[in-house]
């Protein structure tokens, strides 16, 4: 049986270095184990892998809630 695996990259542009750091510092947690992330100056480069494409989305829906809620905060700060 051959096992596929279904990958997406993300780049995500903040307005700034800071908010892309403090995003990814509170995404971090959440992250473990599903997506690996870095900071690319003001960008979040994020890889999610699953064996599943629904699972990948799953994984990908939660990200992107997680994502604007500490966008979010951190704009309100």
């Amino acid at each position: 049986m051959i096992c596929m695996k279904v990958r997406c990259r993300l780049r995500i542009e903040f307005k700034s270095e800071e908010e892309a750091r403090c995003v990814n510092e509170a995404l971090k947690i959440d992250n473990e184990g599903y997506i690996s992330t870095k900071l690319n100056g003001k960008f979040i480069e994020a890889e999610i892998e699953a064996s599943k494409i629904m699972s990948l989305l799953h994984t990908m829906d939660d990200f992107f809630s997680c994502l604007k809620e500490a966008s979010e905060i951190f704009t309100q700060i």
